[in-house]
């Protein structure tokens, strides 16, 4: 969860949304669980905790003053590692104008190089509004991101649903697989 004194609730849009993201976009090289490397040993809770302080590493890197929405992280099983399963965080950060959420974003892929995070791709998406996204990796530690402006539709085509969001940012946040003997498929 990100640290900040403004966070609120995650609404069910914004859920809907970051799932949506997900889907649209496409899953990084971490997603695929035939993986290349050996998974670490990690107790759930640990990696929960490792994937919070990620966010609030990007949060922070924006340079807004703004409300980021509380979507816990949860676990996910890896399925061909016993015991295995990786930590997804989907949150948003909302409340700056259009142009001052576009320039957090530009300042992400300038600042999270800087902090040990590699950008892999920053172009339009692949989902329905075309709106900027940017996928890193951090470096050391293997978790993927993929962070895309969610602008509110005020097209003809735009549903009640869709017009009735809050323009902001999306992330989706990733870990690699991690190994708690402890942890069964279906634990959160």
């Amino acid at each position: 969860m990100p640290t900040s004194k403004h966070l609120v609730s995650a609404t069910r849009p914004a859920l809907f949304a970051a799932a949506a993201l997900l889907v649209t976009t496409g899953c990084t090289a971490m997603e695929s669980d035939g993986l290349d490397y050996e998974p670490e040993k990690k107790a759930v809770a640990d990696a929960k905790a490792l994937v919070r302080s990620r966010s609030s590493i990007i949060l922070d890197a924006t340079g807004l003053k703004a409300t980021a929405t509380n979507g816990a992280p949860h676990a996910t099983p890896c399925e061909e590692v016993e015991h295995g399963y990786r930590i997804k965080h989907f949150w948003k950060i909302q409340g700056p104008s259009k142009p001052e959420l576009s320039a957090a974003l530009q300042r992400l892929k300038e600042e999270l190089p800087k902090r040990g995070w590699k950008v892999y791709r920053f172009e339009q998406a692949k989902s329905k509004n075309r709106q900027m996204q940017l996928d890193v990796e951090e470096t050391k530690l293997h978790h993927t991101v993929t962070i895309e402006e969610d602008f509110v539709p005020t097209g003809p085509d735009a549903s009640k649903w869709e017009k009735q969001g809050r323009d902001g940012l999306l992330v989706a946040l990733d870990s690699p697989c991690y190994v708690d003997p402890a942890y069964k498929t279906g634990d959160q």
